[in-house]
């Protein structure tokens, strides 16, 4: 089973230490398996929306939906998803891991349900990851739906590190995006 733990580095140190770089141009990896053994994405997965239910803060009772969409071409299977609160620290705020659910399509429009393996917490790196179990295969678009205890104490705006990696014991992680929820103070108006 892979390293799923190298997430205590933080989102910054963990594309350092993958040696990945953040791809913006169409520019893809060239194949699925480098010549060191490494499996790769051809096409990584990217996150495609971010949504909460609610979107007060303190507010309990939320969900974060993470979507995503897997290229057909990908070459390799979905195997874990990482997000990490890449800013808009808040250092009470954690997930109720055993309420994390995935599910193939997006959160208006569920398919089938994805049986997830191990998901996990650091509270010092505000990651959370989720493991498939079985992978998702390529040509998916999967929704990731966290249960927060409660939203951020503080309004802003909090942004969500997306780091994606396929089935494979010695693999390369890709960055699939930054997820954006915005969230209000009690007395804050969205609508002013």
């Amino acid at each position: 089973m892979a390293n799923y733990h190298l997430l205590g580095l933080g989102l910054a140190g963990l594309i350092a230490a993958s040696g990945m770089t953040c791809l913006t141009s169409s520019r893809e990896l060239a194949a699925a398996q480098l010549a060191d053994g490494t499996i790769a994405f051809e096409y990584p997965p990217r996150l495609s929306e971010a949504t909460a239910t609610r979107n007060q803060a303190g507010a309990r009772h939320v969900r974060y939906y993470f979507t995503l969409n897997l290229n057909p071409s990908a070459g390799e299977s979905l195997r874990w998803v990482s997000l990490q609160l890449a800013e808009g620290r808040d250092p009470m705020f954690r997930f109720d891991a055993e309420a994390t659910q995935a599910f193939e399509g997006t959160r208006r429009e569920r398919n089938s349900r994805l049986t997830l393996g191990e998901v996990t917490q650091d509270r010092d790196t505000q990651t959370v990851t989720v493991v498939f179990d079985p992978p998702v295969p390529p040509g998916r678009q999967v929704t990731i739906a966290l249960e927060p205890h409660r939203n951020p104490r503080r309004g802003g705006v909090y942004l969500f590190g997306v780091i994606a990696a396929p089935d494979g014991e010695q693999v390369r992680q890709e960055f699939a995006g930054y997820g954006r929820l915005h969230f209000y103070d009690h007395d804050s108006d969205p609508i002013r």
